[in-house]
């Protein structure tokens, strides 16, 4: 019915109240300007400008197709600069799910790189159990993950690292916190805290204490390592955890890890997983990488 030229022309027209102002505007003949609009009248049938003294107005009519044309304007530019952003690997959403244990490594080793390279890009963080971690990425949810864990046999893409040993972790003042390790059978005689049975690192307690014929019988339970970190530095219990996850508290000597004495706590892994279907944006695929060789040099 018409062309965005012509209606650019009549939102130039209705900004500078004229159109020889609005052809200087344009760098065009004004009568290309007058031409131009009378063409989009007739093909309208609709009045779009009028004379009010010495200035050019436009009708309601006009107002209607400018406004349309000024909104449409700003969605393409926002459009334009959004791709662009894209192409020069500034902007976007990278959304990632991570195991709470891994938070610290992730943070140190992986984000303060990418924040230099990538500063306009926008990253969800989300700390989450092995289930969850899971449901987002086939689900599409998550761009990546990086959890704990026996994790199975998903159809995603996953590079497996060693994350051991795992370690109960103690006050300086528990009695087991001078041990160079501890076995399995040795902890049945303490206070344990255990994290819900979503997590990996559970999955893997309750499996070692089953491989001994035991039950995993814990004095607490919580959804989250900095509150089973907490209930160990009062000296309540013991968590389990590796010694990456609780770096920082170890590093100001609040805690003390003692690695378990059981091949599964050893040979523990972490995984970085994804969808191979979903397609990343050259940020979303640098950080992938930034994740991978952080972790393989872990």
């Amino acid at each position: 019915m018409f062309q965005d030229k012509q209606v650019g022309y009549l939102y130039e027209v209705g900004n500078q109240g004229g159109i020889r102002r609005a052809a200087d505007i344009l760098g065009v003949n004004p009568s290309v300007v007058s031409r131009q609009i009378a063409q989009l009248e007739r093909a309208l049938q609709l009045p779009l400008l009028e004379r009010r003294g010495r200035n050019v107005v436009l009708t309601e009519a006009g107002r209607l197709l400018a406004e349309d044309y000024f909104a449409s304007r700003q969605r393409r530019e926002k459009l334009e600069n959004q791709l662009k952003d894209l192409r020069h690997m500034r902007g976007g959403t990278i959304s990632v799910r991570i195991g709470g244990g891994l938070i610290t490594a992730f943070i140190e080793g992986v984000m303060r790189e990418f924040a230099k390279s990538y500063p306009q890009v926008f990253v969800d963080i989300v700390v989450g159990s092995m289930q969850e971690m899971l449901n987002d990425i086939v689900s599409g949810e998550a761009d990546m993950a990086l959890a704990f864990g026996p994790i199975g046999t998903p159809e995603l893409k996953r590079h497996s690292f060693q994350w051991g040993p795992i370690c109960a972790v103690v006050s300086p003042e528990h009695p087991i916190a001078q041990r160079q390790s501890i076995t399995i059978e040795a902890l049945v005689d303490y206070p344990l805290i255990a994290l819900t049975e979503n997590f990996g690192l559970q999955r893997h307690m309750n499996a070692m204490f089953k491989s001994q014929g035991l039950q995993f019988h814990p004095a607490y339970r919580c959804n989250q390592f900095s509150t089973a970190m907490g209930l160990s530095q009062a000296g309540l219990g013991i968590s389990f955890m590796t010694a990456y996850a609780a770096a920082d508290p170890i590093r100001l000597g609040a805690l003390v890890a003692v690695p378990l004495d059981h091949p599964v706590a050893s040979s523990a892994q972490c995984h970085l997983l994804r969808n191979s279907d979903r397609r990343f944006t050259p940020a979303a695929h640098h950080m992938w990488r930034l994740l991978h060789n952080a972790f393989r040099d872990k």
